[in-house]
């Protein structure tokens, strides 16, 4: 087998040290003579304006200068570049080239980097040499571009060196070069640390003649439903090749094909890392093939290893017992008895609630009393003693469940169980009239979990006041090359910090430049830092809560008469804003919408069929398709439930015989459950952001 991202030759030269020279000469040899600048199209009337920009002095109006910069208004500042009498200082001039790039306005951007490169501070000048770089590419001058970026390159530079490889790439091949353009795919893939880049490199490599299969390979863990790396595969090294086995069974599994899936699965060695995920899929495929009792030896032996795949493996188990009983139930026992740790205290967990579940409730109690006692401290002892007061609150036993709930807060629990025991154990200590305990365990859910669902429940206005200020620990961290105005580069490099001020600007950063998903991947990292402050800091929840898409979700919640507030509370828990999403289901882009959903919802707006993951058309056939789901249903939680498990699931769980927050813990499905919680919390947490966005009144309901 070959390895799977063949290695880049190294050391590449650094070739043609005095490009700075030749090129700006030259540059400003072209501009003298009334040539066309460096893009097509550029007239002599825009080059006579920028001329005596180049040759501005030092002035004063630095800060107004950022001012503008920082508010987009790239008119205003423009016309104040230009204005005659206006003295910019280098800083000045850079900032606005920074807008002019932004802008795509490549050549008159480029032309002030060069001659403002040996201003800038040392430490900015590779940044400033790569969008000089950039620069030449777009401008149709290649081999200047190429000259930089063999000058440029650096195997120690971590932020830049994926960008220059890339582009060196994209030049070589261009040139006609496919074998060097290949080395340099090769470096990109190596040294990138984020799996986009990876992605993007792998996939260069892909369309190069006679691609070594390693990269397809490799692509595949990224990607493991890539069309065009499982189509290489198959024809190289072919389904024989114990390398391909899990990559192709994998994705046979979720096109249905459980035949293939189970042939390809069946061969994955057992040295291979995913050997253990490999035995776990062919066990569901085994199932879905209607072969049961192998699938349940399969998923005991993973039970019994304590293997990552224990829990999901003890579940699917209980899944089958609850279905069959028989021998699911005597496996679930035999792991109770012989497994340890976390297995044993799951299989407990799952033969308490089977037994309850059918009306068994010595069984249940007995299997309870063992976790309890064997496993008192695990978050399936905690899990347990809900489900106990839960069974107890809804027939109306409130001082059982309160003594269940109290004793499951002193089990092991994770954020989401315990914040779900604080409110419901208050609710139940109100009803026995005990407010002070009640007000002591909102307090807790309060200040703990200031963004979780039992909050939004226990405090409807929000878990405290919102103030529009940056904390200490996050202020600062912007850096040199955000004061420079080059915000993209400052994004990249503070992205990696795990300084808290660091990873906070480089989240605004990503919200200015209008990436949702960055800022939030930014800034999950600051959500522990929101239980520390009184007052809960705007700016960081603005980051954590992005509108993504705004001018979409608005125009086509107006359109369908949803607030958007609901849209992007729902696209957060979906896709977590990334447009290319695609679930193990086929759930496509930001609003995870299935295929025939999709097809549906463009067929009754007369929209073309196809390109689903455009960001326009998916956020259209959302907002459609939950618009039709709140006129079937009086209440959002249940059309947010029917956005994940169908209408038909939906419309058998109705009508709710409690209130709506106990039918929500009551849906059926695991996932709903969680899905309408994540959702409605952060619907409430975008309310308290941008109070100013979305639906009033009634309308909310």
């Amino acid at each position: 087998m070959r390895e799977r991202i063949p290695k880049v030759a190294r050391p590449f030269p650094a070739l043609c040290p005095d490009w700075r020279a030749t090129s700006l000469r030259q540059v400003q040899r072209d501009f003298a003579s009334g040539r066309k600048g460096m893009r097509k199209g550029l007239t002599l009337l825009v080059i006579t304006l920028l001329l005596p920009l180049l040759a501005l002095t030092p002035g004063s109006e630095a800060s107004e200068i950022e001012d503008l910069f920082w508010s987009r208004q790239w008119s205003t500042l423009e016309s104040k570049v230009l204005s005659p009498g206006t003295q910019l200082s280098p800083k000045d001039r850079v900032i606005y080239a920074n807008s002019l790039w932004l802008q795509g306005r490549w050549a008159p951007a480029l032309e002030i980097f060069l001659e403002e490169r040996d201003s800038v501070p040392e430490d900015i000048q590779p940044f400033v040499d790569m969008l000089i770089l950039l620069g030449f590419e777009r401008t149709g001058s290649p081999r200047k571009a190429m000259d930089v970026a063999l000058s440029l390159w650096s195997e120690e530079d971590w932020v830049l060196a994926p960008y220059v490889a890339y582009a060196l790439g994209r030049l070589y091949l261009n040139d006609g070069q496919a074998a060097e353009a290949g080395r340099w795919f090769r470096a990109m893939a190596e040294r990138a640390k984020d799996t986009s880049l990876r992605k993007q490199a792998l996939e260069a490599l892909l369309k190069l003649s006679d691609p070594d299969p390693g990269f397809a390979l490799a692509l595949l863990e990224i990607d493991p439903f890539h069309r065009g790396a499982l189509s290489m595969i198959r024809q190289d090294p072919g389904p024989e090749d114990p390398s391909t086995a899990f990559p192709l069974g994998y994705a046979a599994f979720f096109s249905g094909d459980y035949q293939g899936a189970l042939t390809h699965l069946e061969r994955v060695p057992l040295e291979d890392p995913r050997a253990e995920r490999a035995a776990f899929f062919r066990a569901r495929t085994l199932s879905n093939l209607g072969r049961g009792d192998e699938a349940l030896q399969l998923w005991k032996d993973l039970a019994l290893k304590a293997s990552r795949y224990s829990q999901s493996s003890i579940e699917s188990i209980s899944r089958m017992a609850r279905e069959n009983g028989g021998e699911a139930t005597e496996a679930l026992m035999e792991i109770a008895d012989t497994g340890t740790g976390d297995p044993a205290a799951s299989a407990l967990a799952e033969l308490a609630n089977l037994f309850a579940r059918i009306g068994e409730e010595d069984k249940a109690s007995r299997f309870e009393e063992i976790l309890l006692e064997k496993h008192s401290s695990s978050r399936f002892a905690a899990a347990a003693l809900w489900e106990k007061g839960w069974s107890a609150w809804k027939r109306g036993d409130i001082r059982a469940a309160d003594a269940a709930w109290t004793r499951a807060l002193d089990a092991g629990n994770d954020r989401r169980q315990e914040s779900r025991l604080l409110y419901w154990t208050a609710r139940a200590n109100e009803r026995l009239g005990d407010s002070r305990t009640a007000t002591e365990l909102l307090e807790r859910l309060r200040k703990s979990y200031p963004t979780d669902y039992y909050t939004y429940l226990a405090f409807p206005s929000g878990p405290g006041k919102v103030q529009n200020l940056v904390p200490d620990q996050l202020a600062g961290g912007g850096g040199k090359l955000a004061e420079w105005g080059f915000v993209i580069y400052a994004r990249m490099q503070l992205s990696s910090s795990e300084d808290p001020a660091s990873r906070f600007a480089s989240a605004r950063l990503a919200l200015w430049l209008g990436d949702a998903r960055s800022a939030l991947l930014d800034s999950i990292p600051l959500v522990p830092l929101l239980t520390r402050y009184d007052n809960i800091p705007l700016p960081l929840l603005e980051t954590l809560y992005p509108r993504a898409r705004e001018r979409e979700v608005m125009a086509a919640s107006s359109r369908f008469g949803i607030d958007p507030v609901d849209i992007w509370a729902i696209m957060r828990r979906e896709s977590a804003f990334d447009e290319e999403a695609v679930s193990s289901a086929g759930a496509m882009g930001l609003m995870q919408l299935m295929p025939p959903t999709a097809r549906e919802n463009a067929l009754m707006l007369g929209e073309k069929e196809g390109d689903y993951f455009d960001p326009a058309k998916n956020i259209l056939l959302g907002v459609h398709h939950f618009s039709r789901l709140m006129k079937m249903f009086d209440r959002i939680e249940f059309a947010v439930a029917a956005y994940n498990a169908g209408q038909g699931a939906v419309g058998r769980w109705l009508p709710p015989k409690r209130s709506v927050e106990e039918w929500v813990e009551d849906i059926p499905y695991g996932e709903t459950r969680e899905f309408v919680r994540q959702v409605m919390a952060n619907r409430y947490i975008y309310r308290i952001t941008y109070p100013e966005t979305g639906l009033k009144g009634d309308q909310q309901k």
